[in-house]
C-alpha cells in the first residue's frame, strides 16, 4: 500500500525521554542531509513525548533508513515509519 510511496519525511516513535533535538538530528544525519528535525515536547511538562519527525533533502535517504530494520538512539530501539502528508489540505 502506502509504504511504496516515496516521501522525504519520517515519523520516529519510542524515543528515550533523554533524547533531545540534538541527539535525534545527529543520529539521522548519519544517513543523509537533514532539512528539519523535531522531537515533540509536551507543553505542560516540557518533557519529550517520545516521538518526533525528520525531513530529509532526499527520498533516497528515507529509503535507506527503511531498509534498515532496527534503529536505536541512545541505547533504546525506536520505531521508524514513513510520514505521509495527510492530503486533506487542512493544517492546524
Amino acid at each position: 500500500g502506502d509504504q511504496s510511496m516515496r516521501v522525504s519525511k519520517i515519523f520516529v516513535g519510542g524515543l528515550n525521554s533523554s533524547v533531545g533535538n540534538n541527539e535525534f538530528r545527529q543520529y539521522f544525519e548519519g544517513f543523509g542531509p537533514v532539512v528539519e528535525s523535531t522531537v515533540m515536547i509536551d507543553k505542560e511538562t516540557s518533557r519529550s513525548r517520545g516521538f518526533g519527525f525528520v525531513t530529509f533533502e532526499s527520498c533516497d535517504t528515507v529509503e535507506a533508513i527503511m531498509d534498515r530494520r532496527d534503529h536505536s538512539i541512545m541505547g533504546k530501539v525506536v520505531e521508524v515509519k514513513k510520514a505521509f502528508p495527510k492530503g486533506d489540505g487542512g493544517g492546524g
